[in-house]
């Protein structure tokens, strides 16, 4: 029977559900569960690693910010009052002194010096408090020393910490005391200390243990798309919206050549059967969902361009992996090369994205409120094109392109094939020349491949994530021969251990551990074939900002051709053939 139950998914590695049926005999589906088991353990150690690092940005980025107030002459008035306004605005710190020989000289807030005293913990020149509780919410004082030998303190707000750990991980404290975790997150003991199974990484600015524990998850077959829902389109010469008028059919919306349409009494099953039946209909499937799928030093090399953003040097191996920074000598892009982002929009007053937008659309409510309100297209984005050489936050591949923010998932990071394809038409419609997809499942949706080719017809370049199941099947669109397909290495080259593979792959990218960018002006860790794909969009956005006459073949045919072959010889199912190498595509362009 025709399968009409799959899940589309964006690539986020906190959220891949492993799922086995169990059907096996009881000795073969015990080792199969404990293979699952083992597996699920290993894509926990990659988020709590994603935890850690994005929490150690998080106290650099505070620890950076006290040393500049630090330095400041608050004997300016014009200074001072500069200050106190970004004391009131800051997200994270509440209150801020500086001590001079223990006194305090100067203060924003409530702070007291005997509060100064709980300043217990020292790790890598930083000096924190245990973590306390003050009207309902979380905090700690932060400490260090400024160039002038004064000590600078700052009492900060940890809902920012709360928010990205949510309920996926037990934070513990120097002391060994929890204090922030979600209810899904059960953590299991033997004695005093915390099981080997229990996938642990500590954040050395703070002697803290993020711990996680999850359990694979069955997908529920009757969740995979909206019941009592298909999404239909009419043969030629038929008004479609007369046909839903005159039937038993309620119009939910429309755009393009697509309909969905709803009946109340009859399951999406039923209605897929039946409306096949007429010859009126041309297509008619169900409207399925899609949701988010997410989880060495180098040695400098002579001619490179190193960007001044903060989180560059000390986190962003992955665009040094890929050779961006002698790159970037050739193009750091255009802004006649907008790029498209489908994903769940996209934060537009984030600093590090705000001035790369040109505009976008909400295919959920067709207008242009694209405001990401769950935080993985902000990140995509981000790796994208973010704003670069401007001392803040991260770079981007590319520093120059436009990007079109497309919001085909909500707050839940979940959308139909409907707003996905109404998408990609409205990206190209409103000139893309660059799409990337972190999304996608294994179910072949006519209603995608209609839009995938329509896109490819106008000559837009396609990449898509490959999938975060370690599983051969071919998820789709990546897996369309129109879109480029992408896996995910990690920072020694190897297959990321979540990452798909298969004969449909083209290239591969960085996927594990990428820093970038998050709603309210926050910088994360991701990992996934999600963060893999768009740093081959901001390459192909590089590639046609040299030559924009460049079909969309031939960029796909740059990006093969120049790849670093890193697996076996030629090409294979795992690494396509390679990982991308931004200065050998721009140089063959200069050829």
């Amino acid at each position: 029977m025709r399968r009409l139950a799959t899940m589309f998914s964006i690539v986020m590695i906190g959220v891949i559900a492993i799922w086995y049926a169990n059907d096996h005999e009881t000795e073969e589906y015990h080792g199969q569960s404990q293979m699952v088991m083992m597996q699920q353990k290993a894509l926990d150690q990659v988020m709590a690693k994603d935890l850690s690092l994005t929490t150690s940005m998080f106290i650099d980025q505070l620890k950076n910010q006290l040393l500049r107030w630090g330095e400041q002459d608050f004997s300016n008035e014009e200074l001072y009052e500069k200050f106190q306004e970004e004391m009131i605005n800051h997200h994270h710190f509440e209150a801020f002194a500086i001590m001079n020989d223990g006194q305090i000289e100067h203060m924003a807030g409530e702070l007291h010096e005997q509060d100064l005293q709980n300043l217990s913990h020292t790790n890598k020149g930083l000096e924190s408090s245990d973590p306390y509780t003050k009207n309902g919410n979380e905090y700690m004082l932060v400490g260090c020393t400024a160039a002038n030998g004064k000590k600078v303190v700052g009492e900060v707000n940890l809902s920012f910490v709360k928010k990205y750990v949510r309920d996926l991980a037990h934070v513990v404290d120097a002391n060994g005391n929890f204090f922030i975790g979600g209810e899904q997150t059960e953590l299991e003991f033997e004695g005093e200390g915390i099981r080997p199974t229990v996938a642990t990484e500590r954040v050395p600015e703070l002697g803290w243990q993020i711990s996680i524990q999850s359990l694979p998850q069955a997908l529920d077959d009757n969740e995979h798309y909206v019941e009592h829902e298909v999404i239909i389109s009419f043969a030629e010469g038929v008004n479609g919206e007369e046909w839903i008028r005159s039937s038993p059919l309620t119009l939910v919306k429309n755009g393009g050549p697509y309909y969905v349409v709803r009946d109340e009494t009859r399951l999406t099953e039923q209605l897929v059967s039946e409306l096949s039946l007429l010859e009126e209909i041309e297509t008619v499937e169900p409207n399925y969902f899609y949701t988010k799928q997410t989880q060495e030093p180098f040695i400098r090399r002579q001619g490179e361009q190193i960007p001044n953003d903060e989180f560059y040097e000390p986190y962003q191996w992955n665009l040094s992996q890929i050779f961006a920074e002698i790159g970037w000598n050739i193009t750091s892009g255009t802004e006649d090369v907008p790029i498209a982002i489908l994903d769940s929009g996209v934060d537009p007053d984030h600093e590090d994205l705000k001035d790369r937008i040109l505009y976008g659309y909400n295919a959920f409510k067709d207008d242009g409120e694209f405001f990401d309100e769950h935080g993985h297209g902000t990140h995509v984005a981000g790796i994208t094109a973010a704003t670069t050489n401007n001392v803040t936050g991260i770079a981007g591949v590319s520093w120059s392109n436009p990007l079109l923010p497309v919001k085909v998932l909500n707050e839940d990071a979940e959308g139909t094939a409907f707003e996905v394809a109404n998408g990609i038409r409205w990206a190209t419609d409103h000139g893309a020349k660059v799409i990337n997809m972190s999304l996608g499942d294994t179910f072949n949706s006519r209603i995608m491949y209609d839009a995938i080719r329509y896109a490819y017809k106008n000559d837009v370049v396609l990449i898509a994530a490959a999938g975060n199941d370690n599983v051969e099947t071919p998820m789709y669109p990546a897996a369309y021969d129109e879109v480029i397909a992408v896996s995910a290495v990690d920072s020694q080259r190897h297959k990321a251990i979540f990452s798909n593979y298969g004969n449909h792959i083209d290239v591969t990218a960085p996927g594990e551990h990428i820093p970038s960018t998050f709603l309210d002006n926050a910088y994360v860790m991701m990992s996934g074939t999600s963060m893999a794909a768009p740093h081959v969009a901001g390459l192909a956005g590089l590639i046609r900002s040299i030559n924009p006459e460049l079909t969309n073949v031939e960029v796909a045919e740059i990006i093969r051709t120049t790849a670093n072959d890193i697996g076996p010889l030629g090409y294979d199912p795992f690494y396509g053939y390679g990982e991308i190498n931004v200065v050998k595509a721009l140089q063959q362009l200069k050829k």
